[in-house]
């Protein structure tokens, strides 16, 4: 096994259908510092990105068997997950809303809607997963985006309908939706599921101290060498360099949006990745976003919707989620935090 860095590059997520994301070469960030004793680290592809494991601590073989039932347990997650994966979990919801029919599912995708509805609602529906159809029309789901953007019309057409995961119900374990163009798509929320499902992996086998790394998302347990994790938060004028050091404690949940290393250019227009569903445009407001939270799933949803919400909103859809921690880059450079998240930075370039 290689050492691990004892820092991180926080970047960006980039929600595309699921996790795509595009990393700097590695998202580990080598500052100099010797890695701890007893550390292994293990990379893989899942999701459409790299994922990242650090453990320190544990024996070589532990820590191996550990990342291995992680990596298991993500393939299985992203098959049953995947908004365009047939015979998923997702693409058989999306197909019974379709044809107008119901669909029985397990307590936890039950479980899963019902927290995303919850948190949906504390965002003004500024995070909302029943977009799929939207997404599809903005040409999201292809890596390859020909445009043009959709037209005027066509977007209208869509927020005449409006669908949202509000319009989901359940009776028992059978789920109904009273709208037909509801097509769920968890590419904005599932990453802090499946760092969830890491994190309690990670406790089932014994282990406490490591970082699970998603495409720049980050699930801090325990600590290195009895200190914080450092974390460095990409710089997105510079995106090889960390505009700031941010000190990760026990479970921390870290995430990032950004719109400025995923986007598509047409007749002269840059189009963000990310698109409010109350306009159906793309967000064009801050270049990125960055929050703490000790729910991964919170974490998620927030930076996605408070990249949305912008410059004058976010800070009351930050207090609805309940997130204190809120690191934001805006598209001029400068940027603004809250005191919570002041109190975890260290070397803040200016």
């Amino acid at each position: 096994m290689n050492l691990m860095p004892s820092k991180f590059l926080l970047q960006p997520t980039l929600k595309l259908g699921f996790f795509y994301s595009l990393l700097l070469g590695a998202s580990l960030w080598l500052t100099g510092c010797s890695a701890p004793e007893n550390t292994t680290q293990q990379s893989f592809y899942v999701f459409g990105t790299e994922v990242q494991v650090l453990i320190v601590g544990a024996q070589t073989q532990q820590a191996q068997e550990a990342i291995q039932a992680i990596e298991q347990r993500f393939q299985t997650f992203h098959n049953e997950w995947h908004a365009w994966e047939q015979g998923g979990i997702v693409s058989k919801i999306n197909q019974a809303i379709a044809n107008n029919q119901a669909i029985e599912v397990p307590d936890t995708v039950k479980a899963f809607i019902q927290t995303t509805q919850k948190l949906s609602a504390q965002t003004d529906y500024l995070f909302d997963p029943a977009i799929g159809q939207l997404i599809k029309m903005w040409g999201f789901h292809s890596e390859d985006w020909q445009g043009p953007p959709p037209s005027e019309a066509e977007r209208q057409a869509w927020l005449n309908t409006r669908p949202s995961i509000k319009d989901i119900y359940f009776k028992d374990h059978q789920l109904f939706s009273r709208n037909s163009n509801v097509q769920l798509d968890f590419g904005g929320n599932a990453k802090g599921l499946a760092l969830d499902i890491a994190a309690q992996t990670l406790a089932d086998i014994g282990i406490q101290n490591a970082l699970i790394n998603i495409g720049g998302d980050i699930k801090a347990l325990g600590f290195k060498n009895h200190q914080a994790w450092s974390i460095g938060i990409q710089n997105p004028s510079a995106p090889s360099q960390a505009i700031a050091q941010l000190q990760a404690q026990d479970g921390d949940s870290i995430f990032t949006s950004g719109t400025y290393q995923r986007y598509f250019d047409w007749q002269g227009q840059r189009f963000s990745h990310i698109i409010n569903p109350n306009n159906a445009w793309p967000a064009d407001s801050f270049a990125s976003v960055t929050v703490i939270h000790d729910d991964a799933i919170t974490a998620d949803t927030a930076a996605t919707a408070l990249l949305v919400a912008g410059e004058q909103d976010w800070q009351r859809i930050a207090d609805q989620l309940g997130v204190k921690a809120v690191f934001i880059v805006h598209r001029d450079g400068h940027f603004e935090m809250t005191p919570a998240m002041k109190q975890r930075l260290t070397n803040l370039k200016n």
